[in-house]
């Protein structure tokens, strides 16, 4: 049995659920604007953006949570509610239980950021920080659900799937000319939601999960024909690293799925980059998953047509988006590192500057090494970085360099050709 499930039979949603959600809901949540992305202006795709990263606590989260917690009515304010979590349902529940006046205690890993617990702990929740990753966190949940009947609320539970359907239902109403959806998976719950919800209300729609490649749980899933733990590796999209699917997500799932995208790390940065730059928004990397499978090109097949990407959240702390943004720059060739031989003379450094400035490259680091070079002692090795425009440029600046340097070394992530980017 799924660790998100009690029940040992999986529950498939319904249309009438969701729109139950909807009704109960309505009030207590950010209808979430659907705007044309900026970046259609430069790819062969009509991308929108559906940004449930603006919801108040920053994810479609919320709606789930709200619409469990009105449906459990006075039992919740009674037993009270516990979420394992690390960022999204931790925070939605914080907040719609505080507004509800349910007691809410969320469980998060040792390594949550602390700007996320506490945040949780100022919205009202008390805030357990328990064991390594996510799983030793629904452990103790459940332990604690087990001992005290407390509520134990997942995003497989029925009622939270049927709230997050909501997202669905708004994305047909406020586009009813939406070709596909795509839907960053993480247990699933979103995903087999919005299936239900589009497939309803518009049965041409076709709806795509998109997922990070360190971390393939639902494609495993979809392989094996049932739920299948996998591995969970450090990646950027973290708030969808879930290590199995859900029960109940995945039986709603099977068998309706138009197609399950993979997307690789670099285009996950290279989103999130374009996220702040272009759309002027900011998104996590699970969030970003679904554009991210556009500008890897995994769907050649939506290219002229109106495609709709869930930006599903947008809860990064400040030294994690940081880290993000470099990592999206250095993916994308905007960062560059190299190290080149120079005479150890000043013309030496005169002229690898003379380079840089003619390349209109701006330099953000310079170090040199004498001590552990083994050719002569005559020359020293630059290592430096320099902060280009774009891939073309990079490009270019890299020639110029060999042209000067044969010898140069560059450290740089290269894409396989027929994943490029197709931004321009």
């Amino acid at each position: 049995m799924n660790v998100f499930s009690d029940k040992d039979e999986p529950h498939v949603l319904s249309f009438s659920e969701i729109k139950q959600a909807a009704e109960r809901i309505e009030g207590g949540i950010i209808h979430t604007p659907l705007c044309e992305a900026k970046v259609s202006k430069y790819m062969d795709y009509n991308i929108y953006l559906k940004c449930e990263n603006l919801q108040y606590t920053g994810s479609c989260a919320e709606r789930g949570v709200r619409n469990a917690l009105l449906a459990y009515g006075v039992e919740a304010s009674q037993r009270g509610v516990i979420v394992p979590s690390r960022a999204n349902m931790a925070l939605g529940a914080a907040y719609q239980g505080g507004t509800l006046g349910v007691p809410v205690t969320v469980v998060m890993p040792e390594r949550t950021p602390p700007a996320h617990a506490q945040r949780c702990s100022e919205l009202g929740a008390d805030v357990v920080l328990c064991g390594e990753s996510l799983e030793d966190a629904i452990k103790y949940a459940r332990k604690v659900h087990h001992d005290t009947k407390q509520i134990l609320l997942s995003t497989d539970d029925p009622l939270v799937m049927a709230g997050l359907g909501t997202v669905g239902v708004e994305i047909i109403k406020q586009l009813p000319e939406a070709d596909a959806v795509i839907v960053p998976v993480g247990g699933g719950a979103l995903l087999a939601s919005v299936l239900v919800a589009c497939k309803k209300l518009k049965c041409s729609c076709l709806v795509y999960g998109a997922e990070c490649s360190k971390v393939p749980k639902m494609m495993k899933a979809l392989q094996a024909g049932r739920p299948v733990p996998v591995n969970v590796l450090p990646n950027l999209a973290e708030g969808i690293s879930a290590s199995i699917v859900g029960a109940n997500a995945f039986s709603t799932i099977k068998g309706r799925l138009d197609r399950m995208l993979v997307v690789d790390e670099p285009y996950i940065a290279r989103a999130l980059i374009s996220m702040l730059e272009r759309e002027r928004l900011v998104a996590d990397g699970a969030g970003v998953c679904a554009v991210a499978a556009v500008m890897q090109g995994l769907v050649p097949e939506l290219r002229g047509k109106r495609a709709v990407c869930i930006v599903s959240g947008g809860n990064i702390d400040c030294g994690r988006l940081a880290r993000n943004i470099q990592r999206g720059l250095g993916s994308s060739g905007r960062l560059m590192r190299f190290a080149v031989p120079i005479p150890d003379h000043h013309g030496g450094l005169e002229q690898l500057a003379k380079i840089i400035s003619e390349e209109s490259a701006v330099l953000k680091s310079l170090v040199t090494e004498q001590m552990w070079v083994h050719s002569d002692v005559g020359t020293t090795w630059a290592n430096v970085v320099v902060e280009t425009a774009n891939e073309e440029h990079a490009t270019n600046f890299k020639d110029r360099l060999r042209d000067q340097y044969p010898t140069a070394r560059f450290a740089v992530i290269d894409l396989d050709e027929k994943h490029k980017s197709t931004v321009r």
